[in-house]
């Protein structure tokens, strides 16, 4: 049975009475501040790998401060979904967001938005005494009532759509007002993000940046481009991808230099991560760029592959997390909002929540997954259980069967060897179906080659 939003913020009042101060006495800043720094369609070789080809100091220094997770899955092997089910720590099917947002009908794919009938974090974090932002991409509905400060963010600067470009930036708002970009759009929002910083330093803030970069449109300021040009003169586009990388790496950078010279570091929970992994969508840099930055995995966004869907993930928390550590037990999108819950102290139990918190891996303490992790859109499906994985895409005629633990590339199909375990996972997702996945849109009858090329 569903817990209706009125049980589920009379609980978290209930809660807050003992924890919250009065009216009359200040909030106390003992409570964390929270960041959540999205990327778009990064590839987990990008940062993950010990090969790795583009400069990323910042990003490599917070992984040196905190946390690596070697096994974290995005939600979804495209945007939308998986900032859903950030916001909601639930599946994506399960609160309107099966698939792409989009302002208007598309063939057989009705317009999403973000389901009402569900906490969202912002929201859930404001009876403690948050206050939330959102800087960047929003992509989760485009009319009024899907506007982010419908969903409890008390303020936004971004666009509300998936390719917002990075010079002449589209649909780009402070609240419900347009508003002109006069800068490259990835410095544009950390600009508002230390704004905001800045203001709300006294008290608890919560402010998810949600970088577009490094989805196309490939635009990157001309001295980064030159310089990957001459490092990698015959990977084409992926010198663009590359300098847009770097660019979000020196904004995360300013970032951090921001919250130390305010004293604040030390108090902050900080995750860094990606919607999916990388595009090779022809109008982004093809199939040959998203085969570097996938790494050694196979696949890449739109695929249920890991290199669809394994992406990089980094937690830096001083003091609790401790320093240089890295797991690699299994964790997903859906288990942010329960994790950060947990750390400000609030509730993380109810019959709304998929995740399940990550405290236990932050603090370094034994950690097991008992429940299936699920996959599915109109192209294919996957489900992860314990060391195994099957994947099933619509236009092969049989699914594929993978250790993982012992094969993360998914190249030896064990399918036919252990049709039980083949059995048992499909049985598995079905029941999940049933229960998770009221999936308006039709199976395609063949496959989107702009979407997914041959390998």
């Amino acid at each position: 049975m569903r817990i209706s939003r009125l049980y589920y913020f009379t609980v978290a009042f209930l809660f807050s009475i003992g924890t919250m101060p009065t009216q009359a006495q200040p909030i106390k800043k003992s409570s964390p501040n929270v960041i959540v720094i999205l990327a778009d369609d990064l590839g987990w070789g990008d940062i993950t790998t010990t090969k790795q080809r583009i400069s990323t100091p910042s990003i490599n220094k917070l992984a040196v401060e905190g946390i690596r997770l070697t096994n974290f899955h995005a939600s979804s092997s495209l945007c939308s979904p998986t900032r859903a089910s950030f916001l909601t720590g639930r599946y994506p099917h399960s609160v309107g967001v099966p698939d792409l947002a989009s302002p208007n009908v598309r063939g057989d794919v009705p317009i999403f938005g973000l389901s009402h009938d569900v906490v969202t974090l912002p929201q859930a974090l404001k009876p403690l005494g948050y206050t939330s932002m959102l800087a960047g991409k929003w992509h989760l509905g485009y009319y009024k009532e899907n506007w982010p400060r419908k969903y409890g963010f008390d303020e936004f600067w971004g666009s509300l759509i998936g390719t917002p470009n990075y010079w002449e930036v589209d649909e780009t708002y402070h609240n419900e007002d347009p508003v002109k970009v006069d800068k490259y759009f990835t410095d544009w929002i950390t600009d508002k993000s230390l704004d905001f910083i800045h203001k709300e330093k006294d008290k608890p803030f919560f402010l998810y940046l949600a970088f577009n970069a490094p989805h196309y449109p490939l635009e990157a300021p001309s001295k980064l481009v030159t310089k990957y040009r001459k490092k990698f003169p015959e990977d084409g586009l992926y010198a663009i991808y590359a300098a847009m990388v770097e660019r979000m790496d020196y904004n995360i950078g300013r970032l951090i230099t921001e919250l130390n010279r305010l004293n604040i570091l030390d108090n902050t929970l900080i995750v860094f991560t990606s919607d999916n992994g990388p595009s090779a969508e022809l109008n982004s840099y093809g199939l040959p760029g998203a085969k570097i930055s996938r790494g050694p995995l196979n696949g890449h966004k739109f695929s249920m592959y890991e290199g669809g869907i394994r992406v990089p993930f980094i937690a830096v928390w001083p003091g609790k997390i401790p320093k240089g550590t890295e797991r690699s037990e299994i964790a997903v999108t859906m288990d942010l909002m329960p994790t950060i819950l947990e750390a400000v102290g609030g509730k993380t139990q109810h019959s709304e929540l998929d995740g399940i918190s990550l405290m236990p891996l932050f603090t370094n303490q034994s950690y097991q997954r008992y429940q299936s992790l699920h996959w599915e859109n109109i192209y294919n499906m996957a489900v992860i259980q314990g060391e195994w994985k099957l994947v099933h895409q619509f236009w092969e005629p049989e699914p594929h069967l993978f250790h993982l633990a012992k094969d993360i590339t998914e190249k030896n199909d064990l399918a036919k060897e252990n049709p039980s375990m083949v059995k048992e996972l499909m049985a598995a997702h079905e029941n999940w179906v049933k229960t998770k996945y009221p999936n308006p849109i039709p199976r395609q009858k063949e496959r989107p080659m702009h979407r997914i090329p041959l390998k």
